[in-house]
């Protein structure tokens, strides 16, 4: 992990960010605003956190259903297990880490699963920018920095959408598609993969039922907003008087920040977001950066330690996931049922 030029990057851009970050706030105002917040607080925001992560294992069940019929429930310690890669790991390692991990104990196609993982992200992309304009009409996104965050995602969502259904609304041209691109894979990789063509072309397909697509638009917004409910809590913590639009927003903003390629859970991006909301509302920039700190250390401490705690019960030693990310496409697809 520490030779792949992936991982400095990641980690020079989050510490830029910190850095930037840091030199704009008054550290002495921070200090006032940690020792003035009721951390009580934080503990039934943990709990709202992981409400939120199990309706999104029910999206995800649902998406997995061309792969396998498989509950909410057993997703869930796999789910934990990728947040907390996601948290340790640069470059999102832990959507493959949470797709090797399932593949390898329930036997399951490790591709196939992946397809599901990718519906999901454009899902989540795609809903965090409509809660953002939703919310930024809501609030004013008078910051133009806010702003730009909202032509961004927009576009890139945008055209991931489209380009998506386009490739996948008619199944022959996405196995065309496929065909296209093992032609021009070596031949022991593309055997390898070729198997697996169907369970990812029908996880990638799962959302043209529009009885899928329902349930997985609304889980994907309800479990965000869930999520919001959670940032809000920990403005309670700070005695934050918001409405919940601003959370919304917040957690918008953060968690489209962190698309940026960065280390610890998107350390950087997200505190960077998180205040720029805040201080746009009108809150000092001490408190704002407090806030974003605490915010963050709930969003990443807990699911990081659960999913540690999960990967020990299952054997499987914490060194193993650095080198998962290393080894060749062909060894880490080989997991079939």
């Amino acid at each position: 992990m520490f030779r792949s030029i992936r991982f400095w990057v990641a980690v020079a851009i989050g510490t830029l960010l910190i850095v930037l970050f840091v030199l704009a706030t008054d550290l002495g105002e921070i200090a006032d605003a940690f020792e003035g917040a009721n951390y009580w607080y934080l503990a039934p925001a943990v709990v709202v956190l992981f409400a939120s992560f199990w309706l999104r294992c029910y999206r995800w069940s649902v998406l997995m259903r061309p792969v396998v019929s498989i509950s909410a429930r057993r997703l869930f310690s796999y789910s934990i297990i990728g947040y907390m890669a996601n948290n340790l790991l640069p470059a999102r390692a832990g959507e493959l880490i949470r797709a090797y991990v399932l593949g390898e104990r329930e036997r399951v196609s490790t591709m196939g699963t992946l397809g599901a993982i990718a519906v999901e992200r454009l899902f989540d992309g795609c809903v965090l920018v409509l809660m953002l304009l939703t919310a930024g009409a809501v609030t004013g996104l008078g910051d133009s920095r806010l702003q730009a965050i909202a032509i961004a995602a927009s576009a890139l969502f945008s055209v991931a959408l489209v380009v998506f259904y386009w490739l996948t609304l008619r199944e022959e041209r996405a196995y065309r598609l496929a065909d296209f691109l093992l032609a021009r894979l070596p031949r022991r990789l593309a055997e390898r993969l070729r198997p697996h063509v169907n369970s990812v072309i029908g996880a990638l397909r799962s959302v043209h039922d529009w009885r899928s697509f329902l349930l997985v638009a609304f889980f994907s917004f309800l479990g965000w907003t869930v999520e919001a409910g959670a940032y809000a809590i920990v403005g309670l913590a700070f005695n934050i008087d918001l409405g919940f639009a601003h959370y919304v927003l917040l957690l918008a903003a953060a968690n489209l920040a962190i698309i940026i390629p960065t280390f610890f859970g998107g350390a950087g991006p997200f505190e960077w977001a998180a205040k720029l909301v805040l201080v746009n509302a009108g809150l000092a920039g001490g408190l704002a950066a407090a806030y974003a700190i605490v915010a963050h250390a709930v969003v990443v401490a807990p699911a990081t330690l659960v999913g540690l705690i999960l990967l020990w019960t299952f054997g499987i030693p914490i060194a193993r996931l650095g080198r998962l990310t290393r080894v060749p496409v062909e060894e880490r697809s080989a997991v079939a049922p």
